[in-house]
């Protein structure tokens, strides 16, 4: 199904109804990691997206598609003890290993749960908070970041299954270097006076990854033998109004993600085979475009294609139709001098 599209207005009052329109805002790809005193840098954590409302009873919490994701995630409810009334905030909902790193697998093992009390308890989630769109009823969304950073430092403590991000202020390059190092996806950098554009993509804060990333729509699988039970994917974009194939993964799932896309791809109606498609193979079984993966991959090549493209979990947060070829923009110009090191945060777990 498409995604809703309304879009709030910064000024909307504070009620219950929030949950049903309000949207997170995207970052766009960018090329490279840059030093500047006008942006904040925070660690991508490749998380689910999630906004959090608290109204003085109980916390809301819903995702990019506007899912209720309330129940599925029992512990962000700690976020009542310590958040004024009225307010919402904006974050991921990670799970992390033993150094306080992210885990995706772990975090798709959460996700798919059927039953949320056992998963809370075997696989918790951190929700991460970077930003305050509301306090005690009134919106926050036309003030620039910097001040709603700090108004959200002055009025939410990390606590429990609550941590609240603490970002770095002009030294990007050293920070990207510090994630790489650690192993973690990259940055986030937000410019700090920007207002928070709900529900749209905009280069006021920008992705900067370590290896480049797309969602992609399965199109079509190749069904696998014995113990492998996907041989590849085939995954595509929406362009003018229709789905294209754009890649073939054949890497990258271990066992349980096999076993979770067969399950997921299994039930989907079966299509004929696109027209123009690259791939032709009597194997293929193409199915209704409903379910949405992140594949990691080197560059987009000059016949539209993408090269080497590897799968890096299951979408249940995005749409089919937000499936479109991410623009890579240039980085701003680095404009201070790279400082000799940064640290990372460390989550308090």
């Amino acid at each position: 199904m498409p995604a809703r599209t309304q879009t709030v207005e910064l000024d909307l009052p504070f009620d219950r109804t929030l949950p049903d329109r309000l949207r997170p805002m995207l970052p766009m790809p960018a090329s490279t990691p840059f030093d500047s005193a006008d942006y904040a840098f925070e660690v991508a954590w490749g998380g689910v997206r999630a906004l959090a409302s608290f109204d003085g009873s109980r916390v809301a919490l819903w995702g990019r598609d506007l899912v209720d994701l309330t129940g599925r995630y029992p512990e962000v409810q700690s976020l009542k003890e310590m958040t004024p009334v009225d307010s919402i905030v904006d974050g991921e909902l990670i799970v992390t290993d033993v150094d306080g790193r992210p885990d995706p697998a772990a975090l798709q093992e959460r996700v798919h749960a059927t039953a949320a009390g056992r998963a809370a308890s075997d696989r918790p989630v951190t929700y991460v908070v970077y930003d305050l769109l509301y306090a005690r009823g009134r919106s926050l969304m036309r003030e620039p970041l910097h001040r709603r950073q700090a108004r959200l430092r002055e009025s939410v403590r990390s606590a429990s299954r609550i941590y609240v991000a603490d970002p770095v202020v002009g030294d990007g390059i050293a920070f990207f270097d510090a994630t790489e190092e650690k192993g973690l996806a990259g940055v986030i950098a937000k410019r700090l006076d920007s207002p928070y554009r709900a529900g749209h993509r905009h280069p006021d804060w920008l992705d900067v990854r370590a290896a480049r990333q797309q969602d992609a729509v399965v199109l079509g699988f190749i069904p696998g033998a014995g113990a492998h039970r996907i041989e590849g994917l085939i995954v595509g974009i929406e362009e003018g109004g229709r789905f294209l194939p754009v890649g073939m993964i054949v890497g990258g799932f271990d066992p349980l993600a096999e076993a979770r896309l067969r399950a997921a791809l299994e039930p989907l109606p079966n299509l004929e085979s696109p027209a123009g498609s690259p791939w032709v193979d009597e194997r293929i079984c193409w199915v209704d475009p409903r379910l949405v993966i992140a594949v990691k991959f080197s560059e987009w090549i000059a016949t539209g294609l993408l090269r080497f493209p590897i799968f890096n979990g299951i979408r249940p947060d995005v749409s089919p139709r937000e499936c479109v070829r991410a623009s890579v923009i240039d980085s701003p110009v680095s404009h201070r001098p790279r400082p000799s090191d940064v640290q990372l945060p460390r989550l308090p777990l």
